[in-house]
This record gives C-alpha cells, sequence and structure tokens, in this order.
C-alpha cells in the first residue's frame, strides 16, 4: 500500500495577511488529486476564505468537485523546478533532497511560492494510526517582531519553543505565539494550524515544539522551521475530545 503524501493548499488575503487552507492536495505514488475544503466549516478553511474576497482557481472552477490526474497538476508543477534543468540535481541538493525526490516532496520543501502570487502549500498536522501527531512548519511573522541583529545566537537547531494562545489578539481570536524558553517572542504558529493547535494546549495535551532549521540569509518567512510533536494516545477521555479535533487533522497510515 502506497503511503499518501498530502498538502495543505494556501491561499493569502493580501488585505490582511491572513492565510487560508483552501484545499488539498494529495498523491498515493499513481495519482493525484485535488479537492477544496468546502466540507469543513472551521475556521480559515475556503469558505471563510470565499467570504474574505476569495475567487475559485481557474484550473479548479468547480467547487464540490474532485479532481484527479495522473501526473502533477499543471498550476502546481510550475511553481517547482523542472527535472529537465541542467541544475536539477544541485537544486535538490540544496533543497535537502534525494535524487529519487518525487513532485510532492519538491512543492513540500518550496512551499511552491511564486513572487506576488497568492498561493503557497504547507504540511498538514499529521495524526498516525499510533496517535502520534506531527509537522512542520516555518514560524510565521517574525520580521514584525523587531528582533535584534543577532537573533541567530539565541535560536539554535535543536531548541525547545513554547506555544502559547494570545487570547487578546485582535487579528485572530486563535492565534499562537511562539516564544524561547526563556520568552523572546519570535511570531506565530502559521493561522492554518492555530485553531488546532490551541484545542490541543486548552485540552491539556502537551506538544513538543522543536527547532530543525535557522536560515539568517534567507527571508524571514523562511527563517526558523519548526518541528510539532505531540502525544495523543491518553487515557483520560473525559478531558480530551478527539471527534472535535479530526477535523482539523489529516490522518495517516
Amino acid at each position: 500500500m502506497n503511503t499518501i503524501k498530502s498538502l495543505l493548499v494556501l491561499w493569502k488575503d493580501k488585505n490582511t495577511n491572513l492565510y487560508y487552507h483552501v484545499g488539498t492536495l494529495n498523491y498515493n505514488g499513481e495519482k493525484y488529486t485535488f479537492q477544496y475544503t468546502y466540507n469543513n466549516d472551521s475556521h480559515r478553511k475556503i469558505k471563510d476564505a470565499m467570504r474574505n474576497g476569495y475567487r475559485l482557481h481557474p484550473a479548479f472552477p468547480e467547487l464540490k468537485k474532485e479532481y484527479i490526474s495522473s501526473s502533477l497538476f499543471y498550476a502546481f508543477d510550475r511553481r517547482i523546478p523542472s527535472s529537465d534543468r541542467v541544475d536539477y540535481i544541485s537544486i535538490l541538493k540544496d533543497l535537502g533532497l534525494p535524487i529519487e525526490a518525487d513532485r510532492m516532496d519538491i512543492l513540500r520543501e518550496t512551499r511552491g511560492t511564486l513572487s506576488g502570487d497568492a498561493y503557497s502549500f504547507e504540511e498538514p498536522l499529521r495524526l498516525s494510526h499510533n496517535h502520534q501527531l506531527e509537522t512542520n512548519f516555518y514560524i510565521n511573522g517574525m520580521r514584525y517582531q523587531q528582533l535584534t541583529a543577532n537573533w541567530p545566537s539565541f535560536v539554535q537547531i535543536g531548541d525547545h519553543l513554547r506555544a502559547i494562545p494570545e487570547e487578546d489578539n485582535e487579528y485572530d481570536t486563535y492565534a499562537v505565539r511562539i516564544e524561547t524558553m526563556d520568552g523572546i517572542q519570535l511570531g506565530y504558529i502559521p493561522g492554518v494550524y492555530a485553531q488546532a493547535v490551541k484545542a490541543l494546549i486548552q485540552q491539556n495535551i502537551k506538544l513538543t515544539l522543536t527547532v530543525s532549521e535557522v536560515r539568517p540569509t534567507f527571508a524571514p518567512q523562511w527563517w526558523v522551521r519548526v518541528g510539532l510533536f505531540g502525544d495523543l494516545n491518553i487515557n483520560d477521555q473525559n478531558s480530551f475530545n478527539e471527534k472535535e479535533l479530526l477535523g482539523l487533522i489529516l490522518k495517516t497510515a
């Protein structure tokens, strides 16, 4: 059985700088599928995005259709380097990917961003059959934190960070800020994860956030990559409503 690879398709509202999870791209090793998140009324999904000015992508004009293809949809494939490029192997190396990496691997690592474009891609929150929760993401909003020029000296690979719900945030009621263990604010959990992460914290689920990459010479949105891990296999079902959270998390094998 092939492992399904999934990516969240995000749209950025340029008026508010908020991101919405408008669709999900899946690949099972044989075919790609894309579908809008129209079945989910949660915060920052397609319906919420449409209320804030989003229009369906021209390549996927039907809201309730599941799109299927044997190759990566051109609308997404055009966002990543072609295997025909003479420097393709070098690009894979720079991305930390093996030569056998597929198009989903490359899209995951590059996030499929194009200059001036509103779309990008993020890894989902993955919940395995043994209740292990994990994902990887870049800290949002670091450019706005007025960090000192020497911030890389106190953010190192392997460092643990804290996630703290920000109840009084005027822009997003689900905002979760990220701090160093010394209390220095670095930025925020990506908005598309925020509701799920806040719900987990409120259920007293222990989440571990660990710095996996630090890139101070890159643009701010690529400065710090974080791995998030949690164990949802707890016995006290009175304090944990798994059903409440499944709509926010993608299950994996």
